[in-house]
């Protein structure tokens, strides 16, 4: 293969890295928003109590896009599913109940998850 080959097949692969690096993209966050959920959930169970039992799966985890350049992951009570909307008194406390914070303690490991998996995903796509 000669240099000027080399150059053109380079040129190919960076042209197809922008597609490659939001495939790979989209699957880091999602992958990242269900570990997410799934770490909630599992902290939820756990503080919960028999008050909240239906709590955990209320929390849930939606993908979206905006056109070409956004990517966004939801995760978090559902208000429309059983004791959903009952999400910020038990994240946050009310005057019932003292604060769980079980998604703010499953966030360190989300932002881990996501920084890892988005790294991986931008070193697959690029040549």
């Amino acid at each position: 293969m000669s240099g000027a080959d080399e150059i053109h097949d380079l040129a190919r692969d960076l042209g197809n890295a922008p597609r490659a690096v939001a495939a790979g993209l989209y699957d880091a966050y999602r992958g990242a928003g269900e570990g997410f959920r799934d770490e909630w959930q599992h902290n939820a169970r756990n503080t919960a109590g028999v008050h909240g039992k239906h709590y955990p799966d209320a929390i849930t985890t939606e993908m979206r896009t905006g056109g070409l350049t956004t990517i966004e992951v939801e995760t978090g009570p559902e208000s429309g599913r059983r004791q959903g909307g009952m999400g910020p008194g038990f994240e946050f406390g009310s005057v019932n109940q003292p604060p769980h914070l079980d998604g703010l303690q499953a966030m360190p490991l989300a932002e881990k998850r996501l920084e890892r998996l988005s790294g991986a995903a931008i070193g697959l796509a690029l040549p």
